[in-house]
């Protein structure tokens, strides 16, 4: 999913404004995802198996805080969403 070079100015608002929130954008993120390529790569991979030869997946994003876990997790639903995939996620803490 690579990023064009040319950002629209009403998603680099967004970008701008969200991470100014201390929150994850909802869109605009392959313009801003840096040193996560092969863990991108796996699970767009996943999804596009799914699409040539059906079924289902389940994956779990584990990790400290602040590591990325809900920008990935926003990634990937974002490229989901792209491919008319029905999308879940869910936040949990102790």
């Amino acid at each position: 999913m690579p990023p064009s070079n040319k950002i629209p100015k009403r998603v680099s608002t967004a970008i701008i404004q969200s991470l100014s929130a201390g929150v994850v954008p909802r869109a605009g993120l392959e313009h801003i995802a840096v040193g996560r390529k092969d863990e991108i790569e796996a699970l767009l991979r996943d999804i596009d198996d799914i699409v040539a030869d059906g079924g289902a997946t389940f994956r779990m994003i584990l990790g400290r805080y602040g590591s990325g876990k809900s920008f990935l997790s926003q990634l990937i639903r974002n490229y989901a969403l792209q491919r008319n995939f029905v999308v879940m996620d869910a936040d949990l803490s102790p």
